[in-house]
């Protein structure tokens, strides 16, 4: 699925904006503050239908405006496809493809698969467990819609309990029958998402393996271990037994949303004994493993959205990557960079989009 052209009203920082992406590789300059990352934003917009920062959607409304609007044409086997995000403040979004309501939100992941890499993603992988099992669930969700939908699911359900034992836990009457019946429901869908991860997680495992040799020539092995309580306990069994705790505490204290996943380098966990630059090649690693593990399941190049990447790397790994993204089986690939010289530079023999935030806020 390749974007051609992309018009962002009212969207951020930008209030009238129009892009044309003739090129398989399109670069996003200008000063820092100007808009470049807002722009991958626009595009996550479009390949997720949400933010790639923040859950409220009002948050992405130009100050001072009550909507935004973004409308996209794409372009898929010769066939063209239009998709309009319109979001009104305090109203529910809405989506359209092709002229048609979208009434799922999930319907349409999957359909324009992407990555995205943005600067504060190292510290995120060490310091974040939630960061890590989003990292892995947001890879499934766009290659398996099955997967989508139990995640939803399990989610939901969640949200739920936890509502349900503050209830209780403000002295109401007690309904363990209605508990029960929300731990099973909660149980069967852990399950579901456990199964998935033990299926799935090899292959993604190997692509790390064999990325992360790529940036580093083989000088150093990684692997990725997952830790979850259900390796040992059913899920029904995790929750009958934390019950009296989560009644005390007002949450759910074990199960599958305490699942996580340790990265390895050589052995030892890269968060203690990584150093910086390994723990930015691994994120790059892991990166080009989901993008390879989309490509796979997706049955489309992704797309590759990269923030501010020139800044974060050094010359070694720029080199390794730019090798990666001019491959011609790559997908769209789109890059923000405050210095366009820099970037014109590196990527010279290679076509390109160059787009000025200074020329489109004209």
């Amino acid at each position: 699925m390749q974007i051609r052209s992309i018009r962002l009203t009212n969207f951020k920082s930008h209030s009238d904006a129009f892009l044309e992406f003739p090129e398989r590789i399109s670069v996003f300059s200008g000063k820092n503050g100007s808009g470049k990352t807002n722009l991958l934003d626009a595009l996550n917009h479009v390949s997720l239908l949400r933010s790639a920062f923040h859950r409220q959607d009002a948050l992405n409304i130009h100050f001072g405006e009550d909507f935004y609007r973004l409308e996209a044409s794409l372009e898929e086997h010769g066939k063209q496809h239009k998709l309009a995000i319109v979001c009104e403040r305090d109203k529910k979004k809405h989506v359209s493809w092709a002229g048609k309501n979208l009434e799922k939100i999930a319907s349409h992941v999957g359909r324009v698969p992407m990555v995205m890499i943005l600067p504060d993603e190292p510290f995120q992988m060490n310091e974040s467990a939630e960061w890590r099992r989003n990292s892995i669930d947001n890879t499934f969700s766009q290659s398996f819609p099955e997967y989508l939908n139990h995640l939803s699911r399990f989610k939901r359900i969640l949200a739920q309990r936890t509502a349900l034992l503050k209830y209780f836990g403000e002295g109401r009457r007690f309904d363990e029958a209605l508990l029960d019946a929300l731990d099973e429901e909660l149980a069967v869908e852990s399950g579901l998402l456990y199964n998935f991860r033990m299926l799935h997680l090899p292959a993604l495992i190997e692509a790390l393996r064999m990325e992360y040799s790529f940036l580093s020539s083989g000088a150093e092995q990684v692997d990725l271990h997952y830790s979850s309580q259900l390796h040992t306990t059913s899920a029904l069994d995790l929750l009958k037994t934390s019950r009296r705790q989560d009644l005390e505490s007002g949450r759910t204290s074990a199960g599958l949303h305490r699942d996580d996943f340790d990265y390895q380098l050589e052995g030892v966990p890269l968060r203690k004994f990584g150093s910086q630059g390994q723990q930015k090649s691994f994120l790059l690693a892991m990166k080009l493993a989901q993008y390879k593990f989309l490509s796979a399941h997706c049955g489309k190049a992704p797309w590759l959205l990269l923030d501010d990447i020139f800044d974060k790397l050094d010359e070694e790994r720029i080199s390794k990557l730019l090798e990666r993204i001019s491959a011609p089986e790559m997908g769209q690939v789109f890059i923000t960079d405050a210095r366009e010289e820099r970037s014109r530079e590196l990527l010279s023999g290679i076509p390109c989009n160059f787009i000025s935030l200074e020329e489109i806020k004209k």
